[in-house]
């Protein structure tokens, strides 16, 4: 049968094994486990928050984009718009340039007139006269008349080709 001293001291002695076991193997392992599961668990969470600072890293990567895209399109617009006024610009300035040289033309081609209606002038005053003093000197017959006629024409003729009369 069993001993009862032998019964009580194996008792005793697996309570103290087990209050031995419990101070020396269960508390430094429950720590450890404890410390593994803490720093497990924070290992997670920085994960976590490493996760959502790349997805908030990655909107406001994508908002960056977005707005750089829509500042290069209001640059091309603008640039646009620059380049249309500076033709636009440049074709008023080719017009009115080019209205002044035609006004210029005109005034000059109105003086070369206003030159040759005055030096006709002059060249028919002169012819005026030579016929009005032809006229006076010698009186005249029809054939007289006819020749001094004919010889009019001819310093008109010499005239149109540039020659004075004399």
């Amino acid at each position: 049968m069993i001993n009862q001293n032998i019964f009580l001291a194996q008792t005793v002695n697996f309570i103290l094994l087990v209050l031995l076991l419990y101070r020396l193997l269960y508390k430094p392992v429950r720590t450890f486990l404890d410390n593994r599961t803490a720093e497990i668990e924070g290992q997670i969470k920085r994960a976590q928050e490493n996760e959502a600072a790349s997805i908030a890293l990655r909107q406001q990567l994508e908002e960056q984009v977005k707005d750089s895209r829509q500042q290069a399109r209001q640059f091309l617009d603008e640039a646009t718009k620059r380049a249309e006024a500076l033709q636009a610009e440049m074709l008023q300035e080719a017009r009115e340039e080019a209205a002044a040289i035609i006004r210029r033309a005109h005034e000059v081609t109105e003086l070369e007139k206003a030159k040759a209606w005055a030096e006709l002038k002059d060249q028919v005053a002169e012819l005026s006269l030579l016929l009005a003093s032809k006229v006076i000197t010698n009186s005249l017959d029809e054939a007289q008349h006819h020749e001094l006629i004919r010889d009019t024409m001819n310093q008109l003729d010499s005239l149109s080709k540039g020659q004075h009369l004399q």
